[in-house]
């Protein structure tokens, strides 16, 4: 299993739909959506949150209320009653994405907008810096998005955090680790992502929209067990 799913929200949750999708997820993380000072950041926890476990009922047979999820000392989530299943998930503006895969996986998504040139200087890999500063215009901004995507994924693969300095690896040569490899599932003028995994063909790629995960939600055995 290899799969990452992009979920595109092109409008806001109503309130209805945010209260009938809120009892599914954990007490915690219900807490945590509720201390968001912005709507899209508490939305896209909730839908995020959601849209792992369905996915994650789908690949092992479980009901919602049969998962059981911890994180390391690092904070990586992992789901403890199938260890061999691997997920990870990341939003940015208007898109989640989620990555499935039978071995570790890290993803990134990222709102392709202005940057500071200098955080490329102070945080990337003099290999990665050289690579954005050869191209011009909106090239340049693609190439510093791809390389802070890669970097993202990767970091999240480790599963470390920030315990691992950004200028200490590179997503261009990737000499300290070549058995890595990084795969771009999702590019438009909005948003670019990446998977970071040992596993060297690309996933399976799945885009869907609110409706379409409200109705995964609801047309499913999911719905059936709430997490409360």
């Amino acid at each position: 299993m290899y799969k990452v799913i992009i979920l595109s929200v092109t409008a806001d949750l109503s309130q209805d739909m945010f209260d009938a999708l809120l009892p599914f997820v954990s007490d915690e993380r219900q807490k945590k959506v509720s201390r968001y000072h912005f709507n899209q950041d508490a939305q896209n926890s909730l839908l995020g949150d959601i849209l792992t476990r369905i996915k994650i009922c789908e690949a092992t047979k479980l009901s919602n209320d049969q998962l059981e999820f911890s994180a390391n000392i690092y904070g990586k989530p992992f789901l403890v009653n199938f260890p061999n299943i691997h997920y990870n998930i990341s939003h940015s503006s208007r898109y989640i994405a989620c990555a499935l895969s039978d071995v570790p996986v890290g993803i990134d998504i990222e709102q392709l907008k202005s940057f500071n040139s200098k955080i490329a200087n102070r945080f990337f890999a003099f290999d990665e810096a050289a690579y954005i500063e050869g191209a011009q215009g909106c090239q340049k901004m693609r190439r510093f998005f791809e390389v802070w995507s890669k970097k993202e994924s990767r970091i999240k693969w480790e599963g470390k955090g920030l315990h691992i300095p950004l200028p200490s690896f590179s997503v261009i040569s990737h000499h300290d680790n070549k058995q890595l490899h990084y795969h771009k599932v999702f590019e438009n003028a909005e948003a670019i992502c990446h998977v970071c995994t040992q596993i060297s063909y690309e996933p399976s790629v799945e885009i869907i929209d609110i409706d379409g995960l409200y109705l995964l939600a609801f047309e499913s055995n999911f719905c059936y067990s709430r997490k409360g």
